[in-house]
Order: structure tokens, then sequence, then C-alpha cells
């Protein structure tokens, strides 16, 4: 076609206009080398890259009757033998009423807060609750009864707590619901939910009919509690969380998504759940990985694989602190380091946000030498906290994290020059000026 049509005009502006005010574009047909190592995927145990694990695999889908597609939705003719037995073991093995199987997180993220809250219903949730959450919050009958709480503070949520039971006396009253979203682990930031002393305030100011609590473990399953089955589990919290959203892209290496809930928002939201009733329901050979890929996190190797991500974690913090003594914070820094693992009771999140004023040209330098490195800023995270998003995993290896702080420490040190530099240069150009006076 010769010339751009009205709609790729418009477009194209969208996008010139983030290059101008220094939004990162994304450009999801470009690869960038991991040669260097995985310091910055999702999977988390490196089970993507255990070739026994491989070869596991392909002997149990050799033994799998039915691979293909399921042909349909879960209301026509996608809700099959196969899938209907997966729910059942999933709900056996998180030990729930009910187990429901999506295609993905952001789907059933997408399908439950669309469509569970009802007219007259309130939502509070924790301001950094993953953007699927708000997507269906958007499109729910509760969508002008919203309301989010400083991050993890456990006082602004006390005081929105009780403002909310305030104004909508129905809560109290046991007539409607007070919906509370947390995420165990907060993928951008690392850091810990205080999901207990949350639930304590739930249960000291809210009726118990009147309360929903939601947690999505989408970066905790794989790394935490028995069997890897979450932090939930591992803080012995499943008996007073309503509902959990358990995505295996992370840490299970796989694909889809769970929800454990009751019985009768299962047949709700497959019947009014329209996001999940029209969307074709998985594969059958993705049936059988989600169950081989639960198995294998059950493993012993697995646990080995979780103290790894563990010790190696602590590896990366002592490393980076010690590199980077003599580089001002500003420049280049763990965010929040002194608060990441506050709430984590031992544990440590193999996720660190590094802090840098400049992620772009960080990721291109870091991109140059073989690292899948991606560059965060505003309005993808608040302004003042860019940065890259690090994640340790449980097949690196103290070698690779020597390496990787060592390039971080050299772009931090250049950065450094470039700064003292333009003062240099400001500093000249401003005793010029006096000169002439």
């Amino acid at each position: 076609m010769s010339s751009r049509s009205a709609l790729e005009a418009s477009m194209r502006a969208s996008l010139d206009a983030r290059k101008r005010v220094g939004v990162p574009r994304m450009d999801s047909d470009i690869l960038y080398s991991n040669q260097a190592g995985d310091l910055f995927s999702n999977d988390y145990l490196s089970i993507g890259q255990l070739p026994h694990i491989r070869q596991q695999f392909l002997d149990t889908l050799s033994q799998t009757p039915k691979l293909l597609g399921s042909t349909g939705s879960r209301a026509i003719c996608g809700s099959t033998a196969d899938h209907i037995e997966l729910e059942d073991y999933l709900a056996k093995q998180f030990q729930v009423e009910k187990a429901m199987i999506f295609n993905g997180g952001y789907i059933c993220n997408l399908t439950f807060f669309g469509y569970a809250p009802q007219a007259g219903d309130v939502v509070l949730y924790d301001e950094f609750v993953h953007a699927s959450i708000h997507d269906g919050l958007r499109i729910s009958r509760a969508k002008d009864h919203t309301f989010s709480f400083a991050h993890n503070s456990l006082s602004d949520f006390e005081s929105k707590l009780k403002q909310i039971l305030r104004d909508y006396p129905s809560i109290s009253g046991g007539l409607s619901t007070l919906f509370i979203v947390i995420e165990s682990v907060y993928s951008m930031e690392g850091d810990f939910s205080p999901m207990e002393e949350i639930i304590a305030l739930v249960e000291k100011y809210v009726p118990s009919r009147s309360a929903h609590i939601v947690v999505d473990e989408a970066h905790s399953i794989g790394l935490y509690g028995p069997g890897g089955k979450g932090l939930i589990r591992e803080w012995g919290l499943e008996k007073r969380v309503h509902s959990a959203i358990l995505p295996l892209t992370k840490g299970v290496n796989f694909t889809g998504c769970v929800l454990t809930t009751t019985p009768t928002i299962y047949q709700y939201l497959s019947n009014y759940g329209r996001s999940w009733l029209f969307t074709t329901s998985l594969p059958h050979v993705d049936l059988a990985g989600i169950k081989f890929c639960l198995e294998v996190i059950q493993t012993q190797e697995a646990d080995q694989l979780r103290k790894d991500v563990a010790n190696l974690s602590h590896f990366f913090v002592k490393t980076f602190l010690e590199s980077t003594y003599d580089i001002p914070k500003e420049v280049l820094s763990i965010l929040n380091h002194e608060s990441k693992d506050l709430h984590g009771r031992g544990l440590v999140s193999p996720v660190f946000p590094i802090y840098t004023p400049q992620p772009i040209a960080l990721q291109h330098y870091l991109n140059k030498l073989g690292y899948n490195a991606r560059g965060l800023a505003y309005p993808g995270v608040p302004k003042g906290t860019e940065r890259i998003r690090v994640v340790i995993h449980g097949r690196n290896t103290e070698a690779q994290i020597r390496q990787f702080v060592k390039s971080l420490r050299a772009w931090g040190l250049s950065q450094v020059s470039l700064t003292t530099t333009a003062r240099s240069s400001a500093m000249v150009e401003g005793l010029g000026s006096l000169h002439k006076l």
C-alpha cells in the first residue's frame, strides 16, 4: 500500500509520542540473547533448563492418548473428561473445595474480578496489584466502589478498611461483600505481603459472611510452601483465604492458571464469566503438562532448587552491596533493600528491582553483553523508581552472578563519570559567564 492508513497514522503518532517523552517502546519482534546467563526470566527453579525434565515430559506425552486441541470453549465442547479430571486433581492437590482451570493468569484475574463482585460490593486492594486485576475490576459491577491502600501499609489498610465500613453499612449488615485483594509476593518490587496481619485485621473488623480475601500467588507458587504450593500454605493460611489465583507460568514453568475457590463461585463464573465462557479451553497437551509440572515442583530435586534460589539470592545481595559501595544510590541501587524481605519471616525473594534513572541505557548496555535485560520506566513503574528487574534462579552460578555484578559496577561507574564531567562543564561555563560580567 502506497500511503499510510488513518489507523496506522494514529498508531504511529502514539508510538512517536512515547519516544519523545522517553517512554520505552516494546518491540516484541526483537530477540535479545541470554547467552551470558538467565538473570531475568520468571523460571525461578530453572525447570526449563533441565534436560532430564524435558525427556520425562516427552515420555509422559508419548503415553497420553489425546494431545491436540479441545476444539471449543468450556461452554460448548471444550469441557472434556480430561479438563474435569484435572480440576478434581488440582482440588485434591491444594486441599480445597473447588479448583477452576484457566488459560493463563490474565484471563483468570479478568474473569474473577470482572464477574465475581456483585452489585453493592466493595473492593479494597494493594496499590501494586497486577494490571490484570485492574482490568477485571474495570468491567465489574463494583467498578465505582474500588479503593486502594498504600503498598504493604498496615496502617493505611486499617484506615481504609474502617472508612469503607462507615461508608458502606451494608457490609457490616451482612448484605454485601468486601473483597480484599493482595499478592503474596509482588512481581515488580520482589517484596512479601504482610498477609497474616492483613487477614487478622479483616477478621477483626469485617463480619465473616461479608469478607472475601483473594490472594494472587503468581510469584510464590513453585518457590515457597510444602511441595512449592505457595506462600499461603507456607504460613498455614489456606483456611483463612477465600480464593487464590495460582498462575502456572513462573515457578511452575508452564502455562495456565488455577483458581481455588468455593463450589458456588465456580458455578457462578462458569455461567457468567464471559472471558472464560467464550475462550477455547486448554488443549490436552497443556492439561498433561500442568499435571506433569506440578508433580515436578514437588520432588526432592525441586526442594534443593528452592534452597539454591534462596542461597544464591543472599549471595547476589552480598556481592552487589560490596561491589557498589562507592556508587551513589541515586545512580545504582537495590530499591527498598532494607524493607524488601521485611515481611518474609526469614524467607528471601529472588526478585531484585535495580534502580537507575537511566533504565533503557542500562538495558542496551546489558543487551550488548548477552543479557536479556529489560528497562522499566514510567508509566510501567512509578516515577522515581525506574529499574531493571533482576531474577535469581536455581541453576544460576556464583560465577555468573559475580560477572553480572561486575558488569553493573562498570556501568554504574561510567554513569558517575558522566555526571561528574557534566557538572564540571557546567561549572566552567558558569565561571566563564561571571568573567564576562
